[in-house]
């Protein structure tokens, strides 16, 4: 009778007993974030449909304006003379910087305008670490969909884009390694939207200014004789990613080549704003979770 009651007691308490969940490892936290926004992607086929005109679109542009533009000029300037190439380069690049810098603070006003930002907190575990790194790669593979695409079509219409596989191993380094390091300063940037909101219209500015002073259409050496510009310019960890990138698609200039060892160095001097980045998001993150100001917009 009572070895029945204990086992009875038992079954109960097996039933009620409250197991320690095992929480899923950080890679699979940040493929899922990932997945979840591909899906999304994917269901608006007219949006994708949309930016395979804009980057046809686009791509045409320069085209055109590469018949106007003096293959001498661009070659006393130290490029080669295929403007083509220098454009569709340049503008394949600068869409890994708006998703670098900006889109994890639109994101994030999405999550805190939609009361959503709360629920991902609660349901964290390591202060929205592997979400913020899912929401990067998301970014990487857009941008990469718009990169393939726009270096695709600058071939066929002629650019003079390397077709050498040990150029491109080279090429795609330097974009990661690019990526890295803006992504670093969209990960503060983000941190900083949770507290101070209404970040965004200053992130355009930032990336359009990035874009602008980095060369993404003309040769920097065009701004020598503005020497405030040029050293703005030279301060830009883009302006030395996207010179390393042109470099090894045009020239194949391999990375210790001295044109291109500055543009290394410079960059990877940049790479503890990765480190830097996490820092501020989860102080900040922190200072939101104690005002109780993560669902305020």
């Amino acid at each position: 009778m009572v070895l029945n009651v204990v086992s009875e007691v038992d079954e109960v308490l097996n039933i009620f007993q409250v197991k320690e969940k095992k929480h899923e490892s950080f890679i699979t936290r940040a493929v899922a974030s990932l997945y979840y926004q591909l899906r999304i992607l994917f269901e608006y086929r007219m949006a994708i449909a949309i930016d395979i005109i804009d980057i046809t679109i686009s791509v045409l542009i320069y085209y055109f304006v590469s018949f106007l533009i003096s293959k001498q000029a661009l070659s006393s300037l130290g490029y080669s003379p295929d403007y083509l190439a220098f454009a569709v380069l340049g503008i394949s690049l600068s869409r890994y910087l708006w998703s670098s810098i900006s889109r994890l603070a639109h994101k994030l006003s999405h999550e805190i305008s939609e009361g959503t930002l709360e629920s991902l907190v609660v349901a964290d575990v390591d202060n929205l670490k592997s979400w913020l790194v899912g929401q990067i790669m998301y970014g990487f593979s857009w941008s990469s969909f718009w990169f393939v695409g726009a270096i695709i079509i600058g071939m066929i219409l002629g650019a003079g884009i390397s077709t050498n596989l040990l150029a491109w191993f080279q090429a795609i380094f330097v974009l990661l390694l690019t990526i890295v390091v803006h992504s670093g300063i969209g990960v503060i940037a983000a941190g900083m939207y949770i507290k101070h909101k209404e970040l965004e219209t200053m992130l355009f500015f930032l990336s359009v200014a990035m874009e602008f002073l980095g060369g993404v259409l003309y040769p920097i050496s065009l701004l020598y004789n503005i020497a405030p510009l040029y050293y703005i310019s030279l301060s830009l960890p883009f302006t030395h990613g996207l010179e390393l990138f042109r470099r090894t698609l045009m020239d194949e200039l391999p990375l210790l080549h001295p044109k291109m060892i500055f543009h290394m160095v410079f960059l990877i001097a940049f790479l503890p704003l990765v480190y830097l980045g996490f820092k501020v998001f989860n102080k900040y993150l922190e200072i939101a979770k104690k005002e109780g100001i993560l669902a305020a917009y």
